[in-house]
């Protein structure tokens, strides 16, 4: 891994830099990545101190607030939310040590995501000097993964698992004494169990070290000339047996799996479908997804001229090109991955193909966020193609890892201010309210505003907000359900807001205040019942209330309305509103993805 070849013009102070911080990072790995860990604690409090809590974290924290295992896996029994247990109890945890403040529900999550980046460290360092590893770490920083490590969720969790699993796996061959292979192979049966208990679609987790295993098992049969009669001492049961072991909690799990996917499936935001998939790749991986795609692009490049252009003219090969394609050759057969980790970090980057796959088969709902672990098959495969081409370069580690780090900085600086942006404008829509509101009931029937209203807003607001439903309605204005079935299962109990049919709302209210955005479902369902709705003539200016973890399906907007208790519905008279009925607001049991029926 020595690098001696400078190819780098820079003045000779800049050089004398670069040289003792490539040394000291190599002869100091565990401090660098310690000074890694102290940069991710710092980035991750930050942004957690600038964002609020959103929908999803907030349903995370109301069934650990349950307070016990029992309840909690009976909520989710009852559909409360489509995920194992685990993630509900990592948090429980944190609010007993910590408190239930922001930075204490996310703990876990920032936790499970810094054990992916160790795992990811020690998975590097095993192959390439700690500086192109501590490069390679960063890069998987650099990505849009990084979000949810301090999210309140299960997908920082599994990311961690999935890339312990790797780590283990990878130890298990070669390893120093018995008991060593006897203790990785123990952790990576226990990282693809926890894996499965935090996130169901962290299955996807036992495909690379399965492509990994068999890609080394082929190994093994090529160097034995593909001698049958060793087959028994070449195959490893041990690890196919682990894999076996480690999905045994899924069968626990089968009753939450059904009531998860008969609750959400029908009428899910996430359908599968292949846009997902590309999107997994656009929206995870992000913008560091085209460099390395003309990183990989330029290793096949290299890798056909050093085999079949080492003669060619100036013209058709440049110079510069040249001298990459003979250094290839000069390094032929020194390729720092063997050929099995390659193909589990391959596998890796197959993750969105193999969530389709897996989601089409069972469960019916596929997302970006459920494939995060894709971040480190890129990360892997990008600083293994990056070493390829410029190990022999005095000071490419060192480029490499100021690269990232400054990629990283500025994106999450960038980030820093979006949550700032949305926090402002959320106080901005509670400042509106508490002007106009006075002491009428505020209905919010948008899903992603109204548990963030009910934490953050003054207890003067918050407790007259309302949650209305109208399933139809609901299905047909916005095409899905499934935040406000997440709601709806937890009425009465673990929700402290009022949940209820749109029927019985108005029928016990007299004026009341909506706040909505502008195509939101409650207005142009009153409308269509020719109840009185006239949008008030406010500019809120929350445009950035959006983004990557909105608070409001669109931009805020506040309006007027009545219910049955006010003379202005004209409710008993003849020809004027058409009545709601409680019961047909509600979920149906029988629910089935057909066409709603236009009510006019």
């Amino acid at each position: 891994m020595a690098t001696t070849r400078p190819a780098i013009l820079a003045p000779s102070g800049l050089r004398g830099t670069a040289d003792r911080a490539q040394t000291w990072i190599n002869t100091h790995p565990a401090l660098a990545f310690t000074t890694l860990s102290a940069f991710y604690a710092v980035i991750t409090t930050l942004l957690s101190s600038m964002k609020l809590l959103w929908l999803d974290e907030l349903i995370t924290y109301h069934l650990a607030n349950l307070g016990s295992a029992h309840a909690i896996w009976h909520a989710l029994s009852l559909g409360a939310d489509p995920n194992p247990p685990l993630s509900h109890l990592a948090v429980l945890s944190a609010m007993r040590l910590f408190g239930n403040h922001e930075l204490a529900l996310r703990l876990p999550a920032i936790a499970g995501y810094w054990l992916g980046l160790l795992s990811l460290y020690l998975f590097l360092r095993r192959r390439i000097s700690p500086t192109w590893a501590l490069a390679g770490t960063f890069l998987s920083m650099a990505t849009g993964a990084f979000e949810y490590s301090y999210e309140s969720r299960s997908y920082g969790i599994f990311y961690g698992f999935a890339m312990l699993a790797l780590l283990c796996w990878s130890r298990t061959i070669e390893p120093k004494t018995r008991s060593h292979e006897a203790l990785t192979l123990t952790g990576m049966v226990i990282a693809l169990a926890l894996g499965i208990s935090t996130n169901y679609f962290a299955v996807l987790a036992f495909l690379p070290v399965a492509a990994g295993e068999v890609a080394f098992t082929l190994q093994r049969l090529h160097t034995e000339r593909w001698r049958m009669a060793e087959l028994h001492s070449i195959i490893r049961p041990r690890i196919w047996l682990g894999m076996m072991l480690a999905a045994a909690p899924l069968v626990c799990y089968r009753g939450l799996i059904r009531a998860g996917i008969s609750t959400y499936a029908p009428h899910a935001w996430n359908k599968v479908s292949l846009d997902q998939v590309f999107d997994s790749y656009t929206e995870m991986v992000e913008a560091v997804l085209y460099p390395l795609l003309a990183l990989f692009l330029l290793v096949g490049i290299v890798r056909v001229l050093s085999r079949f252009c080492t003669n060619c003219r100036a013209s058709i090969r440049p110079r510069a090109l040249g001298q990459l394609a003979t250094e290839y050759r000069m390094r032929h057969g020194r390729q720092a991955f063997p050929t099995h980790e390659l193909i589990a970090a391959f596998f890796l980057m197959l993750y969105p193909f193999l969530g389709y796959a897996v989601a089409s088969i069972k469960g019916g709902m596929l997302s970006p966020r459920f494939v995060i672990p894709v971040c480190f098959g890129f990360a892997i495969a990008g600083v293994a193609a990056a070493h390829r081409l410029f190990g022999h370069t005095r000071y490419a580690a060192i480029i490499f890892l100021i690269l990232f780090v400054t990629w990283v900085t500025t994106r999450e600086s960038i980030i820093g201010y979006w949550y700032t942006e949305q926090k402002q404008s959320f106080y901005k829509v509670v400042s509106h309210l508490s002007t106009i509101a006075g002491n009428q009931p505020i209905a919010i029937p948008d899903p992603l505003m109204v548990l963030t209203f009910q934490r953050y807003a003054p207890p003067s607001l918050a407790s007259r907000i309302v949650f209305p439903v109208d399933f139809d309605a609901i299905r047909r204005f916005r095409g899905e359900d499934s935040p406000d079935r997440n709601l709806w299962t937890g009425r009465n109990s673990y929700y402290h807001v009022p949940i209820v049919p749109l029927a019985g709302f108005l029928q016990q209210t007299g004026h009341f205040i909506i706040l909505g955005h502008d195509k939101n479902w409650m207005v142009q369902d009153l409308r269509e019942h020719r109840y009185p709705v006239d949008e008030m003539p406010i500019n809120t200016r929350a445009g950035a209330i959006g983004g990557f973890t909105p608070l409001m399906h669109g931009v805020p907007k506040f309006y007027e309305a009545s219910g049955d208790r006010s003379p202005a519905s004209g409710y008993g008279h003849v020809a004027t509103i058409i009545p709601f009925h409680s019961e047909a607001n509600q979920p149906h049991e029988d629910d089935l993805e057909l066409p709603i029926q236009d009510i006019r």
